[in-house]
């Protein structure tokens, strides 16, 4: 199986190594070539992620970056883990999972599963996500790909919580 996930910060990285760990083939996609660059070399640039294990899994070819979201086409499964920063009325600004679902939505390939996992309030995935990547992909929810939401598992001001 090849997935990729969007959003290489530190939900998306730990993600990436939990799934290249257990043999699954991983595509990162980020609009940040710093960090897709840091991946490919094998080093970390979030401070609790040790850079041997990028580097053990991107030499063992499991785990790759890259700023070519063009390339969702080429996997099974898309798992969307992008920012949601509060906005001034301390709602969760969903800018980035929309401009995320427009990107890739023209290669949208049938069979595929898109995962949103960015922190969000109730009806993002089924309402907004969904009418984005339909209108972009010609696909049908449900019928032609498949959508779900999985919450973030990570707990950035929690120093036990560790996925990775």
């Amino acid at each position: 199986m090849r997935i990729a996930v969007i959003g290489l910060g530190y939900v998306g990285l730990p993600l990436c190594l939990q799934f290249a760990r257990n043999k699954v083939h991983v595509l990162g996609l980020d609009i940040d070539p710093v960090k897709v660059d840091s991946i490919n070399s094998g080093c970390s640039y979030i401070q609790h992620i040790d850079g041997s294990a990028i580097k053990e899994l991107v030499g063992a070819g499991m785990l790759e970056a890259s700023t070519d979201f063009s390339r969702v086409g080429e996997v099974e499964a898309i798992l969307i883990c992008v920012p949601t920063p509060l906005s001034k009325n301390r709602e969760p600004d969903i800018s980035y999972i929309i401009k995320t679902a427009e990107t890739i939505a023209p290669h949208l390939q049938p069979g595929t599963t898109v995962v949103l996992e960015s922190t969000t309030y109730p009806g993002t995935t089924d309402e907004d996500l969904r009418q984005v990547l339909e209108k972009g992909s010609g696909l049908v929810a449900g019928k032609d790909f498949h959508l779900a939401f999985s919450p973030e598992r990570e707990d950035p001001g929690n120093p036990n919580s560790k996925v990775a």
